[in-house]
């Protein structure tokens, strides 16, 4: 189950990174930067600009994502694309379908989960339920159809 909902992830995760990228490289001039970047390594200045800007396109994406998986997960699908491919799905821990709160809930702390080195991720191996940090908080679960 895990190695679904990582698979799952990826194909939600992946598609709204390359669409951020393309947006910053091909609207927001990102591949003057990195060109930059690349031909001026030794470049302080230049490598604290590509920085900031790397930064702002990650932030970006990672808003985008969390915001995906709120309205996705609490809508009526319930589902975002990754795990309905995978036939998997989130629900609380009476088995119903996710509100949005929940989902904003449940992502806000798979987020905060993530934030301290991943540790949050490594919460499985410490409990006997085997449930990552942000279930246990937000009090969802992940199930198959």
């Amino acid at each position: 189950m895990k190695f679904r909902r990582l698979l799952a992830y990826f194909l939600d995760v992946i598609p709204i990174t390359i669409f951020v990228a393309a947006y910053f490289w091909y609207f927001q001039e990102f591949d003057d930067t990195f060109r930059l970047f690349t031909e001026n390594k030794n470049d302080i200045g230049i490598r604290a600009m590509f920085l900031e800007e790397r930064n702002v396109i990650r932030n970006f994406a990672s808003i985008l994502c969390v915001v995906y998986f709120v309205i996705f997960e609490g809508s009526n699908s319930n589902n975002t694309l990754g795990k309905s491919i995978l036939r998997i799905k989130v629900v609380d821990v009476d088995g119903d379908d996710l509100t949005y709160k929940q989902s904003l809930n449940r992502n806000i702390a798979k987020f905060l989960s993530i934030l301290p080195l991943g540790l949050g991720l490594l919460y499985p191996l410490f409990n006997k339920e085997r449930l990552f940090f942000h279930e246990t908080l937000s009090n969802t679960r992940v199930r198959r159809l």
